[in-house]
């Protein structure tokens, strides 16, 4: 069997933009420093292909790595966060909401898809590139998709909300042949 490596990276710290949907937010100064400093890891010098959500802030944070490897960054839906409502929340009603959202995954926070949905259409995305040519791919994406998708490899669902609160901009996940070697938090 072919070894299959999945580096899943949460995209770099953005500059919150309360005009603007959050799939179209930028990096903040801080981001694009972490996004260029991403490229220079270790880990990212072997990857095949380059695959993140549609979302500006994680193709912006792909940009730096592709570049340097001279890759083609291949924005697709299946890796877009959680789809939200539009309307900007204060930090502490965000949050109030996204825990919500975490203890129950089949609630439908910010009147849009559930976690479950996420979840499914997340794993089709998965299932998708590995039919792809390459034994190292990245996956550019966001921390509830992500946190939902280890937190289903590792059977920690019960620890979604604390595991949410941890992970931090441009942090890291690795998976070999579908079991991780390198968890996101």
């Amino acid at each position: 069997m072919k070894k299959r490596k999945i580096i899943f990276l949460r995209h770099a710290e953005t500059e919150k933009n309360p005009d603007l949907n959050a799939a179209l937010w930028d990096l903040s100064n801080q981001g694009k420093i972490e996004a260029k400093n991403l490229a220079n890891l270790e880990v990212m010098s072997q990857i095949d292909s380059i695959y993140s959500s549609q979302e500006k802030k994680a193709i912006l944070t792909a940009e730096p790595i592709a570049k340097k490897l001279k890759r083609e960054i291949n924005p697709l839906s299946f890796f877009n966060e959680i789809k939200r409502g539009d309307k900007f929340l204060s930090k502490e009603d965000f949050e109030k909401e996204k825990i919500k959202q975490l203890t129950d995954l089949d609630y439908h926070a910010f009147n849009g898809e559930s976690g479950s949905q996420a979840l499914s259409r997340f794993k089709q995305g998965i299932e998708y590139i590995l039919e792809k040519d390459g034994e190292t791919l990245l996956i550019v994406s966001h921390g509830t998709i992500l946190n939902i998708y280890f937190a289903n490899l590792l059977n920690l669902y019960n620890q979604l909300p604390q595991r949410w609160q941890k992970t931090s901009f441009s942090a890291y996940g690795i998976t070999e042949n579908g079991i991780v070697v390198k968890d996101i938090v």
